[in-house]
């Protein structure tokens, strides 16, 4: 597999959001992507299905050393049955893809599978990986282009609203041609995303002039804006995958400048206005969010925001020795079930009040303390130091 340490500004993978706004790209420096768990077993599931794959193929990857299935296994830290699963459907999809372009050629057709792709004519040692080709000659030379996403949003090799195919895919087929339009006649394109985890596994295809074009008319033209510093903001539903989305400024006022009460001297809004803001709250949610969660980031990090403190968000009673409550209870004289279920902390209390609940049961109630959450100072909850809190851990 290709090197993880190689950063692609303008990757296919984020193409979606940087061919919407080039302003996006100031923010695709590799700093505010943040590694998540998901984003790393979707690596390591195909780190296996590449194994299963080049196994069942025979494909033999003479850069990097030779591993057995087991040994791949071991060296994945999220490895599991799920991922085993995903891996081995993904393998079958792909054997079956392979064998069907086979059976239609007249030549053996050309398999990749992890093809590290060269950008360079897009950005300096621009690189992308493409997760499985195919190239046969079946009808008249047919490219195939398979995808595998592991996430639960689902994604499509054609936009079902705008109709448009799926930017990472035509960009992954458009470097994989030039690399071998010299050995093999190409006139079809075919887009695939494999997406067992939601049953999503779809497809489209496009013919080379289509996919020429968007090159030319689309690709070419924002990569020459970028490239010139012309880092114009657009907001839309790419910016809810745009790594710089809880810094960017144009995103926090873009939908606040069209709000219809700038400088109207009323105490209460009118129900046109309501109407107008309405279609606006679910951006100016979605981006309080974002930045609230980036914040909470920080403060888990360290970070001293003026006027805030970290605190945990409830903390709640629980028994933990429940059959020296049951006895105590029963010794009183109360009936410490409900439903044949010791009864909760409120009733109890409630049964044998409050201070005898204190007296007989507290050294049997432990608290629970929630997640951490970022508050004003003003709120009565006790701040959390978090240097205690991680060397505690």
């Amino acid at each position: 597999m290709p090197s993880p340490s190689k950063h692609s500004k303008l990757s296919p993978s984020k193409s979606n959001i940087w061919l919407n706004c080039s302003y996006s790209s100031l923010f695709m420096d590799g700093e505010t992507n943040e590694k998540s768990e998901v984003a790393e077993f979707g690596t390591q599931c195909h780190e296996l299905g590449a194994a299963l794959i080049s196994k069942a193929l025979h494909v033999t990857n003479y850069d990097e050393e030779f591993k057995t299935i087991e040994e791949v296994k071991e060296g994945l830290s999220m490895y599991s049955a799920e991922m085993q699963d995903i891996a081995d459907g993904y393998a079958d999809y792909a054997v079956n893809a392979y064998e069907f372009e086979k059976k239609r050629s007249k030549q053996e057709p050309l398999v990749v599978i992890e093809q590290e792709l060269d950008l360079s004519d897009i950005e300096e040692d621009g690189v992308g990986t493409l997760d499985l080709g195919i190239v046969s000659d079946r009808d008249g030379g047919t490219l195939t282009i398979i995808d595998l996403k592991t996430g639960r949003l689902p994604v499509y090799a054609k936009d079902p609203k705008t109709g448009k195919f799926n930017s990472q895919l035509g960009m992954y087929a458009l470097y994989f041609y030039k690399t071998f339009k010299d050995l093999y006649q190409i006139k079809n394109i075919r887009l695939v995303i494999y997406q067992p985890v939601i049953n999503n596994t779809n497809e489209c295809e496009i013919t080379l002039e289509e996919l020429l074009n968007f090159e030319e008319k689309c690709l070419k033209p924002m990569v020459q804006r970028i490239k010139n510093g012309f880092h114009n903001p657009r907001c839309g539903d790419h910016c809810k995958y745009c790594p710089g989305r809880m810094l960017c400024r144009y995103r926090m006022l873009n939908d606040l400048w069209t709000l219809p009460f700038a400088e109207k001297e009323v105490n209460k809004l009118s129900e046109e206005e309501i109407n107008a803001i309405l279609p606006h709250l679910d951006g100016i949610i979605s981006y309080a969010e974002d930045l609230k969660e980036y914040a909470l980031k920080k403060a888990l990090a360290g970070k001293k925001w003026d006027g805030f403190k970290l605190v945990y968000s409830k903390v709640t009673r629980k028994i933990i020795d429940e059959e020296q409550v049951i006895k105590i209870c029963k010794e009183e004289g109360i009936d410490p079930f409900v439903s044949q279920k010791l009864a909760g902390i409120t009733e109890l209390t409630k049964r044998l009040g409050k201070e005898k609940f204190k007296e007989l049961l507290g050294g049997y109630v432990a608290l629970q303390e929630g997640s951490l959450v970022l508050v004003k100072n003003d709120d009565s909850r006790e701040e959390v130091n978090i240097e205690e809190e991680k060397n505690n851990a």
